[in-house]
């Protein structure tokens, strides 16, 4: 897992069930809501939280643990325009598809 040299940090994965993005939040749960994610605002704090993403990969809970940029401490849009399009899910429309 690459570390991101961004001020604030979150760190999603998606969760293995099903796919969906996830983000962890501070109590070590995983969330769909970025909002909720706990931000890491240096290196001690970042590395707390990617350890706790590691155990939950290690436990196939999620996968594809990444650290990603967010604008700042109190507000989580994400930085990149990957990440903002990853929070709102699939750009396909599974509802146009034929019968």
């Amino acid at each position: 897992m690459a570390k991101t040299q961004a001020r604030y940090s979150v760190v999603t994965a998606n969760r293995l069930r099903d796919g969906a993005v996830v983000y962890l939040a501070a109590d070590g749960t995983w969330t769909e809501r970025i909002e909720a994610a706990a931000v890491a605002g240096g290196e001690a704090a970042l590395a707390a939280l990617t350890h706790r993403a590691e155990e939950s990969a290690a436990r196939n809970l999620v996968i594809d643990v990444a650290v990603i940029a967010v604008a700042d401490a109190g507000q989580t849009d994400p930085a990149t325009l990957r990440e903002q399009i990853r929070r709102r899910g699939p750009t396909v429309r599974p509802d146009l598809a034929r019968a």
